[in-house]
């Protein structure tokens, strides 16, 4: 039998068809007997909900019984790319061949000019047999098996969705371009303002961008809660609070309710589940400016971090970032970190299986494009939580991004992101031993 490694070889260096399947409802088995099959043949990819599988016949197709997304006769694999996308806005190269969350592998022309690399695209040589991104896939009994801690349910179930939205639409009212002046300061100290009133240590360091008009100082919004017992061990819980439309330089009509108003208004949520159980760990709620302009805003606290001797106390990181939209009832969120903490991410995936069960989780281990990028980039456990249909959103980077525009789903959506990111947030600051907190919760007795 020719070796796995030479049949992989010959494979690559000849056109084959390729099959694109639906892997959405598919379990674990089924989804492993197509990668087998397909490495019999050629090679796969798999992209969350799609798995790309070439060298497969019409026969091969029937018998793994998978929806079929699409089937392409002849595809040269040394003309393929990996295309990550840090926005919704279309590709304008190549053809598509298959697409999930911020993914698309695209068959390009010999020869083609391809745009740099920036913060919100990345174009990368094709790799065979590949996971860009995967679905949270349990059991039914490992399901069954998931217990809910009473004192972390507790802090589940304080998230208010309406709250929440109340809080985009507030901030949805400010234009929040990080060019303007006067309107994005009054969305900074609308935020501060908010973290003060839930009981944290408010402040809006500077940091310098340059602008159309020259370089211009703007803030993040920091509100601090210091651990009760372990004050040197910090959890940082992030957002950006800019916005824009597809003009980056316009500081008019820019509401970002979805981008970025949910991720930041659900900073404010978590906080207020989380700050009266008196964590143990210290607590850093930001809000980030500058983030569409090349992620300004996370990269100066990063290395203020760094100046000021503090980034070693950072014990996990957790950025939101469009988590309000879902454009039908099947809700789904990804959770995209590097494949070092990989099991961190996997953390949300099990949390949402016990206490959000109505949320598919996906992972990506190919991240970029948002502001979990300076904490991983400086070794800090981090992850971004988005919604897996922020690339469809009709008003991404639109005048039209209202918070009426985010669909019927929205307070489903937010609320379970949220949800998730509270239980597993509960366990990171830690909860306290014993105690009975204002809104009348009793921890277990131990």
């Amino acid at each position: 039998m020719m070796p796995a490694s030479i049949l992989l070889a010959a494979a690559l260096n000849q056109a084959a068809p390729v099959t694109v399947v639906d892997i959405e409802h598919a379990t674990l088995t089924e989804v492993n007997d197509a990668k087998a099959l397909a490495s019999t043949h050629g090679w796969w990819l798999e992209l969350g909900n799609e798995l790309v599988l070439a060298g497969l016949n019409k026969s091969d197709e029937q018998h793994l019984g998978l929806p079929l997304q699409a089937r392409f006769e002849s595809v040269d694999a040394a003309r393929l790319r990996v295309i990550g996308r840090g926005c919704a806005e279309p590709i304008q190269f190549g053809q598509e061949i298959a697409s999930s969350g911020r993914w698309q592998l695209r068959l390009v022309d010999p020869g083609q000019p391809l745009p740099d690399d920036d913060a919100h695209l990345t174009i990368r040589a094709f790799e065979p047999n590949q996971v860009l991104a995967q679905r949270h896939r349990l059991s039914t009994a490992a399901r069954a098996k998931a217990a809910a801690d009473p004192a972390v349910q507790a802090v589940v179930d304080s998230i208010d969705s309406a709250r929440w939205f109340a809080d985009v639409s507030t901030l949805a009212s400010f234009d929040r371009s990080s060019y303007a002046t006067t309107s994005l300061a009054q969305a900074r100290d609308w935020i501060a303002g908010q973290m003060q009133t839930i009981g944290l240590t408010a402040s809006t360091p500077n940091f310098n961008m340059s602008s159309p008009s020259g370089t211009i100082t703007r803030q993040n919004v920091l509100g601090v809660w210091t651990g009760t017992s372990l004050p040197d061990e910090w959890v940082i819980v992030g957002a950006h609070y800019d916005s824009r439309t597809t003009n980056i330089n316009t500081t008019l009509n820019t509401p970002g309710a979805e981008d970025n108003a949910s991720g930041c208004a659900g900073v404010l949520e978590l906080a207020r589940a989380l700050v009266p159980r008196q964590p143990t760990r210290t607590v850093l709620f930001m809000c980030y400016a500058g983030e569409e302009q090349n992620l300004l805003g996370s990269a100066a606290h990063v290395q203020s971090l760094n100046s000021g001797g503090q980034l070693t106390k950072v014990q996990a990181v957790v950025i939101m970032d469009m988590i309000g939209y879902s454009a039908d009832a099947n809700l789904q969120a990804l959770y995209e970190t590097s494949a070092t903490y990989l099991s961190y991410a996997q953390r949300f995936g099990a949390a949402a299986t016990t206490y959000v069960p109505a949320l598919d989780v996906v992972y990506s281990t190919n991240p970029f494009g948002s502001d979990h990028m300076p904490y991983l980039n400086a070794g800090r456990q981090t992850l971004l939580a988005i919604e897996n249909d922020w690339d469809i959103y009709p008003h991404y980077h639109r005048s039209t991004d209202t918070p009426a525009n985010m669909g019927a789903n929205a307070a489903a959506m937010g609320s379970a992101i949220l949800k998730t990111n509270a239980a597993v947030l509960a366990e990171l600051v830690g909860l306290p031993p014993a105690a009975e907190f204002a809104d009348g919760f009793e921890s277990p007795a131990r």
